[in-house]
């Protein structure tokens, strides 16, 4: 759907969570594991935990790697356990984004970084009729007949209906996060936000 981007925007992710050896991380709506993959693949000694709501996509038996089913909104750790926590595609799908980053924040350790990356619609931007077109029209008709479902009018409408990338940061903000950064990907239509916890 993403032609292929969505590789390259989770490596930029990983960067951006700057990973030092033995670190210990949360990947929250871990899916099918391509962030704790690509996190492993540069230090192979990092302890993750991973979380989801289901655990069949999730790749099985992962050294230092923990699979834990639970909400995002109810993180089954302890306060102050994390240098990292990380999410990708996750935050338009939870109902309460500001209890998310409530616990988010609760979890991490002073000086630890939060960093999500999700789609958000393009607002302004030179590519937003065009992305409005594809994301909330032709992908979305085209998709459901071929896979027989309406999980991606559930998407488009997941877009559609999100919070700006202004008021996401503004949030994170209100949180407790510190030095947040906002990056831009897609033409606008991908946003990694990053802060840290003080």
């Amino acid at each position: 759907m993403s032609f292929g981007l969505d590789r390259r925007w989770r490596r930029k992710v990983v960067d951006l969570l700057e990973l030092e050896k033995g670190m210990k991380i949360e990947d929250i709506g871990a899916g099918s594991g391509k962030v704790t993959e690509e996190m492993l693949r540069r230090y192979s000694d990092l302890q993750i935990e991973a979380l989801d709501l289901t655990e069949e996509m999730f790749p099985k038996s992962i050294k230092n790697v923990r699979f834990t089913v639970a909400s995002a909104e109810n993180l089954p750790f302890e306060n102050n356990q994390f240098d990292r926590c990380v999410s990708c595609f996750l935050t338009r799908n939870v109902p309460n984004l500001k209890r998310y980053m409530d616990e988010s924040f609760r979890t991490l350790k002073s000086g630890g970084k939060f960093c999500n990356m999700d789609i958000f619609d393009p607002g302004k931007g030179f590519m937003a009729p065009a992305f409005r077109f594809y994301f909330y029209g032709l992908m979305p008709t085209l998709m459901n007949m071929a896979t027989r479902t309406e999980a991606y009018t559930y998407l488009a409408n997941s877009v559609r209906n999100f919070v700006t990338p202004g008021r996401f940061a503004e949030i994170m903000k209100e949180t407790g996060y510190e030095n947040i950064e906002s990056f831009s990907l897609g033409a606008g239509s991908v946003h990694i936000h990053r802060g840290t916890k003080p």
